[in-house]
């Protein structure tokens, strides 16, 4: 192996970027359920979005909507996040324990007795 190619191996910020992306897709469907529980008319607005281009989306009902805003979500904050940190070396514990925390949250956001809990 030459020694390009070991410093090319060596940098681990495209992994963090694809583990904070993902983070953030599941971050953005725990807030776009929980905000679906809270008010009507965000729970039409998040369906309408569904509508826009996922077929039989009336059939899903605001899940299609919830869906959009996780993929928006992903897509925009790997795209950002990839050029950022793609030449870099970073510490992927620190990305790791920002990941498992937002994927906690995330899970409390779309579990039904915490977001009844928090609605009340």
């Amino acid at each position: 192996m030459t020694e390009e190619t070991q410093t090319k191996l060596k940098k681990n910020g495209q992994v963090a970027a694809a583990m904070i992306a993902a983070m953030i897709a599941v971050l953005s469907l725990g807030i776009s359920h929980t905000i679906s529980v809270f008010s009507k008319d965000a729970k039409l607005f998040i369906h309408e979005v569904g509508k826009l281009w996922i077929p039989g989306a009336e059939g899903i009902g605001p899940y299609s909507g919830k869906e959009s805003f996780m993929l928006i979500g992903w897509g925009l904050s790997w795209l950002i996040l990839y050029f950022a940190l793609r030449n870099r070396d970073v510490k992927l514990t620190y990305y790791t324990v920002i990941f498992m925390i937002g994927v906690g949250i995330a899970t409390l956001l779309v579990w039904t007795p915490f977001v009844h809990i928090i609605a009340k």
